[in-house]
């Protein structure tokens, strides 16, 4: 018996079923679109059967000279006799935004332009309808045309609903595919609020009201806020990664996978294929990954990353690199096999994307990159990597990422771990002189900026040392903390200090602070209980661009001004009780510095 043709690269439903593809029936998916609201948003990752399923409605709804009953007579949906009656009985608009990726408002406006044209043309047969007013008729040849103003393109689908309503005297069905792949694009070449104001009205004119709307489904990967482009749209029904309705429409479920890889031959290869692409949590069930499971049969069951090199992450990269040292940190922890608690917000405003760090996992779950593996409160979930082929991104791609820099950052710490301090200091000074003119370093936490400084350092020693950020150890929280795996090699301890001008005689004594406060703090106990004794320190103490670094390297004890003056005084005979009134130091101090 031959096998049936994998339907790679193949999102167009008839050409699949024509081809007598290996099909995952998903067809009930009408019946659920049916019984649900008028307008639905379904936000899924890409690669995930978005387009192949908007495909499907469009053959199942759409009135069209020939007769597509044949596509659905052996799935599902066809044992559904309320539902088998509505098949080739609507008009449809069909739209997918997939391709409009373009770098400036105009180009994007040109090809919106280009995609309604085509699909006014797809529906020219209007032109010679008596529903049709001679009105209506120029306006659709001029839209048709490439002719028609920007104002009556933004009502250009309402419109299209309307005589299409009319003239077959039923109300019409609107699909949009990828309908935010322009906003994105727009955010990221920075034409976002010219786009968003005009698209907005674009399709809230055909979602809003619209008499002549029987049903609507959008689809794509994110949830644009309401006040973004939704606004006023109470009629709106959103299924998420995290709802618990289509949960099992889009993506494979294990018993869909165990199937298809049992038809395939590839049963000894089960436990394998499951850690690599198991791993999604689609509103409480287990999803695969469909694109890296039908990659992979048609490769013969050869594991590898399928679905992560389908695309440039373009976006995600660049918000990966801007983020802060908690976010850094946050990403470390994943790549260590960790569970992150965040907030997701459900409702992503695109122009704030980069100012609120829960927007950027939100926006990780939402694309694929991050599972939820437990709603913990309101808007708190704990996420994970899902599986082995994302992972490979984290340590891979990721990493590179934050060690992105135009100096070679960790030469600089291994620099520091070999007990060079001098060197260390010096390239150190210097990357914060010359390079970080270029970034915000400003008053609004700067401790930020140099821990995730130093966390693009240390992120590609992971092999050689368990990285600790801003967790709990001995009596507080450190900084940064390096615990070797092999115990002959030194830890390491950082902590930062910014320059009080009310508590600080200068930078110096704010570093000194900051090491004396890894003592007291005990924060190299968590090192000490991995059985390894030498343990380097470090204070980083910084204004501005302006860096001051004390360490138990120097050669010599560092002193305060304070502990200076009380050397000078003690040198000259003045009595201790007199010094201490004199620095404000503790008379223990006094006597246990080492002259």
């Amino acid at each position: 018996m031959s096998l049936k043709k994998l339907a790679v690269g193949i999102s167009d439903y008839k050409k699949l079923i024509d081809e007598d593809c290996y099909y995952v029936d998903k067809t009930l998916l009408i019946k659920e679109v049916m019984t649900s609201g008028e307008v639905i948003l379904i936000t899924r990752p890409r690669r995930f059967g978005k387009t192949l399923n908007q495909s499907m409605l469009r053959y199942f709804f759409e009135k069209s000279e020939g007769d597509n009953s044949y596509l659905f007579q052996d799935k599902k949906i066809w044992q559904k006799q309320e539902f088998r009656e509505m098949q080739g009985q609507y008009p449809v608009i069909y739209l997918s935004f997939k391709d409009l990726k373009s770098r400036n408002y105009s180009e994007s406006y040109e090809e919106l332009k280009l995609i309604i044209a085509k699909e006014y043309q797809r529906h020219d047969y209007l032109l010679k309808s008596d529903k049709m007013s001679e009105y209506e008729i120029k306006e659709f040849q001029e839209v048709l045309h490439g002719q028609a103003s920007p104002a009556k393109y933004k009502f250009s689908l309402s419109n299209l609903s309307e005589y299409l309503a009319k003239h077959h005297g039923l109300k019409t069905i609107l699909l949009i595919d990828e309908y935010d792949t322009p906003i994105m694009a727009a955010y990221n070449n920075s034409y976002y609020e010219q786009f968003i104001d005009y698209f907005k009205v674009f399709l809230s004119a055909a979602l809003k009201d619209n008499q002549y709307l029987k049903k609507s489904v959008l689809t794509g990967i994110t949830r644009v806020a309401k006040e973004s482009i939704f606004s006023g749209l109470n009629n709106l029904k959103v299924s998420t990664v995290l709802s618990d309705f289509y949960n099992d429409k889009f993506g494979l479920t294990r018993e869909e996978v165990l199937e298809l890889v049992e038809y395939y031959g590839l049963k000894s290869r089960e436990e394998e294929i499951i850690t690599w692409y198991d791993g999604y949590n689609f509103g409480g069930i287990e999803i695969y990954n469909p694109f890296s499971i039908i990659n992979l049969a048609d490769n013969e069951g050869k594991i590898q990353e399928y679905w992560i090199n389908s695309s440039s992450n373009q976006l995600i990269k660049e918000l990966i690199r801007k983020s802060s040292a908690e976010f850094k940190d946050g990403v470390l922890r994943l790549i260590e096999g960790q569970e992150i608690s965040s907030d997701i917000e459900k409702n992503l405003v695109f122009n704030e994307i980069d100012g609120r760090e829960e927007n950027i996992w939100t926006l990780l779950l939402f694309s694929g990159y991050l599972k939820w593996v437990e709603h913990v409160k309101e808007r708190e979930y704990k996420l994970k990597v899902p599986n082995q082929e994302v992972m490979f991104f984290y340590r891979y791609t990721v990493q590179n990422i934050l060690k992105d820099q135009n100096i070679e950052l960790e030469s600089m710490i291994n620099e520091l771990l070999l007990g060079h301090i001098k060197q260390f200091k010096k390239d150190f000074k210097e990357l914060t002189r010359e390079t970080l003119s270029y970034f915000d370093t400003g008053e609004k936490n700067p401790e930020k900026f140099y821990h995730g400084l130093v966390l693009g350092m240390v992120v590609g020693l992971k092999d050689r040392y368990i990285i600790r950020s801003n967790r709990e150890t001995g009596y507080g929280r450190a900084d940064v903390i390096l615990i070797p795996r092999a115990k002959k090699e030194k830890g390491l301890v950082i902590e930062f200090k910014k320059y009080n001008l009310d508590k600080d005689r200068d930078l110096k004594d704010s570093a000194l602070k900051a090491l004396k406060q890894i003592d007291e703090e005990g924060y190299e106990a968590t090192i000490k209980a991995y059985g390894v004794s030498e343990i380097i320190k470090v204070g980083i103490a910084f204004k501005g661009k302006k860096v001051e670094i004390v360490s138990n390297l120097d050669g010599e004890k560092v002193l305060s001004k304070e502990e200076e003056i009380a050397k000078n005084l003690l040198a000259s005979g003045v009595d201790i009780e007199v010094i201490a009134k004199t620095t404000g130091l503790e008379e223990k101090e006094i006597i246990d510095l080492d002259f």
